[in-house]
């Protein structure tokens, strides 16, 4: 598997574009925020449920390759890879009292993506293991988070991002 990172800024806001580096620190691609709609928005900020933001991956060129949504704050989530234009909705799971496991379909192939108690993730293709995703500082003492993935190309690389960002690490 390939080594890629990205870094969190401390002063994470709306407009932050975060780069993911591949090991020779050439940027594949780039993660943004992607804000709900107004009434979801609304509903998040006086239910306090639901996850805050959803985002987005983007090629050098600026050019959308995935897109997460939701149809209602915590509910409803959809991948949209953008270059096939192809939307699937993303299935969530109870594996354990409080795990979740997030389960889509792209082209008859049933993706999982499943978060451990360390707050590591595993991208898992028909069972078969494709990616990795680990926070390497899990201590509040840093202010930026270092981000590690392990994957089997970029395309996958940018898909756990994603992933990771908007059911991981928003939490």
């Amino acid at each position: 598997m390939q080594i890629y990172l990205y870094n969190i800024p401390e002063s994470d806001s709306y407009y932050s574009s975060i780069p993911i580096y591949n090991k020779d620190n050439n940027v594949i691609s780039i993660l943004m925020k992607n804000r709900h709609q107004f009434l979801t928005q609304l509903f998040h900020s006086l239910l306090q449920t639901g996850m805050p933001y959803c985002y987005n991956v983007f090629s050098n060129d600026n050019n959308p390759i995935y897109k997460i949504d939701c149809l209602f704050t915590g509910i409803g989530y959809s991948l949209q890879n953008c270059e096939t234009l192809d939307k699937v909705p993303i299935k969530q799971s109870r594996v354990q009292l409080i795990e979740m496991v997030q389960s889509f379909i792209i082209n008859g192939e049933v993706y999982k993506f499943e978060k451990d108690y360390s707050y590591s993730g595993t991208l898992k293709i028909n069972d078969n293991k494709i990616a990795i995703i680990r926070n390497l500082d899990n201590t509040n003492i840093n202010l930026t988070k270092r981000i590690h993935i392990e994957a089997i190309n970029d395309d996958i690389a940018s898909l756990i991002a994603v992933m990771y960002q908007t059911f991981v690490f928003e939490k």
